[in-house]
């Protein structure tokens, strides 16, 4: 008898994608009509995409079977993951630290929302080659 593996990451890993691209949309509208609305929605988005990247990383762990399982092309995925987790945290402590002055940050937000956005980009096509290759 087969034992089923169950597989976690996949059922996490597109929330933070989806918030993290809807954080960076909400944010260009911002800067672009400067309403309030956009940046406190943008604010929402990043946390809840902070929250579910937390969630992602730990069932990719869990699916790769632990620290053991992290070699080969499953190396090079995590290691661009973890930039990810490096840059959003930076932003999450941007975020923090601007709270009482949003508007001296903006383009710093729509900076990190950029990069981050591209290298999130760049890990999703290295996990989307683990799948099909």
């Amino acid at each position: 008898c087969k034992q089923m593996k169950i597989i976690l990451h996949p059922v996490f890993v597109h929330f933070p994608i989806a918030f993290y691209f809807l954080e960076l949309v909400l944010l260009l509208l911002w800067v672009v009509k400067d309403e309030q609305e956009y940046r406190q929605f943008a604010y929402l988005t990043f946390w809840f995409g902070y929250a579910f990247m937390l969630l992602a990383m730990i069932a990719g762990l869990f699916d790769a079977g632990g620290l053991a399982g992290i070699r080969g092309a499953v190396k090079r995925h995590v290691t661009v993951v973890l930039v990810v987790f490096a840059i959003y945290t930076a932003r999450a402590i941007i975020y923090w630290m601007s709270k009482k002055e949003p508007e001296k940050y903006r383009f710093i937000k729509l900076a990190g929302a950029l990069l981050g956005n591209a290298v999130i980009t760049y890990a999703g096509f290295l996990g989307g080659l683990l799948v099909y290759q």
